[in-house]
């Protein structure tokens, strides 16, 4: 005799509910994301669409994924920024413009410069594609693809795609299709309608982006931003302003650069200054002169130098509270219009380019520690605190993508024969590559 099925508990039935939502999900998730079955699915569908369909149209594939495009965020709510938001990867562009203003003058030169003369399919086909770190790529429905890389640049390239691949699927706000370039050299030759981390000031055309540092530079030992962060706190608890040591410290390859080499001419032997250049290729070198970053944040003074064209270390030595001391710079990163060289804001210090002046300005700063230390306090504040944290550099990302998008073109994703045409982020990163035979 069949006996009747007992009854669901009172949870029971919400429970099922949401155990078949999740599996609908998780398939919907693995047909929309997986690069197997999204070209499955896709090319069965074209065969159905009759004669004259176009499979590298954008149409066919948005209304595939109209089902996974996200809807804005419903809190927009401003709030004074704090450092406890330093790791708030889900602001708003309302919120971001709010917690970070003045952030967002370099991207806003750019669109400026570009509004009359929209940046076309053809001019990002005429970026030189055969130069050392060249890059292309698509973001597509919140999805980051690459399409081609020449060289990575050692690990550079990678940290870049995933700093913005944070960015991306962390936003709380739909971001726009689009088509880019990038490079990561320290300068291009020939200055296009591309990604860089630094230009020259005359230099109009190269779009700035945050550099590889904020992701990690693991070559040299540095460590992962967060990491370089977490030294440099705990440095300061064990040596604050007090008993920080007075002298200006510096450490680096000279790599025969005028600049760096006017430094150890003007430091050589001063008691002020502990300034010593690196040999990589010497072991010995290595063991008595390296120091890491949080180590500079035992000096009171920091000197910053520019390299073949920006330095990355800037960045580093603004974690410190200690006073940034730097020549006249010659080339822009993207937060340099943050940099205040006098006044009550002041947080750095300029000195001539060949640091004929050096002496005189660490004479200054330790006849007068009261001043030294505001310079240092604004620094923590304005770069440290605000302007240098992970949560700035997301929402410079998202403002980037967006700009980028309101002066350039839709792209298409998929070529003639309705293939992909960039490797989605997760996979490319594994591989580090955009073509592989199947093993």
């Amino acid at each position: 005799m069949l006996q009747r099925a007992p009854k669901l508990g009172k949870n029971a039935k919400p429970l099922l509910i949401a155990t078949l939502a999740i599996f609908t999900t998780s398939f919907v998730a693995l047909t929309i994301y997986d690069p197997q079955l999204v070209k499955f699915h896709v090319i069965d569908r074209f065969k159905d669409l009759g004669p004259g369909s176009d499979p590298s149209g954008n149409g066919i594939l948005d209304s595939l994924l109209r089902g996974s495009q996200i809807e804005a965020s419903g809190n927009n709510t401003v709030t004074p920024f704090s450092p406890h938001d330093a790791r708030n990867f889900i602001m708003t562009e309302k919120q971001c413009e709010a917690s970070f203003p003045g952030l967002f003058v370099e991207i806003d030169r750019t669109v400026a410069d570009r509004m009359s003369r929209k940046i076309t399919l053809e001019e990002l086909e005429a970026v030189n594609s055969t130069t050392y770190g060249y890059f292309r790529g698509i973001i597509y429905n919140q999805q980051l693809y690459v399409s081609k890389m020449v060289d990575p640049n050692f690990s550079r390239g990678f940290a870049t795609l995933m700093a913005m691949h944070r960015a991306i699927v962390t936003s709380p706000e739909p971001l726009p299709n689009i088509e880019f370039t990038f490079n990561t050299a320290d300068f291009i030759d020939e200055p296009a309608a591309t990604w860089t981390y630094a230009r020259r000031f005359d230099e109009t055309l190269n779009w700035l982006m945050p550099d590889f540092g904020y992701w990690s530079w693991p070559e040299p030992k540095v460590g992962s931003y967060d990491e370089i962060r977490i030294k440099a706190l705990m440095a300061e608890e064990s040596m604050p302003w007090d008993k920080k040591i007075p002298k200006i410290v510096w450490r680096g390859a000279t790599l025969k650069l005028p600049v760096r080499l006017a430094l150890l001419d003007r430091t050589n032997e001063a008691e002020w200054a502990d300034v010593k250049a690196l040999d990589w290729g010497n072991p010995e070198s290595k063991e008595h002169d390296l120091l890491s970053m949080s180590d500079h944040c035992h000096y009171r003074f920091v000197a910053h130098t520019e390299g073949h064209s920006y330095s990355g270390r800037l960045k580093y030595l603004q974690q410190c509270r200690s006073v940034v001391i730097a020549h006249e710079l010659e080339w822009v990163q993207h937060y340099h219009s943050l940099l205040v060289s006098e006044g009550p804001n002041q947080n750095y210090v300029v000195c001539k380019r060949d640091f004929s002046d050096l002496e005189d300005v660490i004479k200054d700063l330790r006849a007068n520690p009261k001043k030294a230390k505001r310079i240092a306090d604004n620094s923590v504040k304005t770069f440290r605190d605000r302007y240098l944290t992970p949560a700035a550099e997301a929402c410079y990302w998202r403002k980037f993508i967006k700009a980028w998008r309101s002066v350039s073109f839709e792209p298409k994703l998929l070529d003639e024969a309705g293939n992909f045409r960039g490797v989605p982020i997760e996979s490319f990163i594994l591989e580090r590559r955009t073509d592989w035979a199947p093993y």
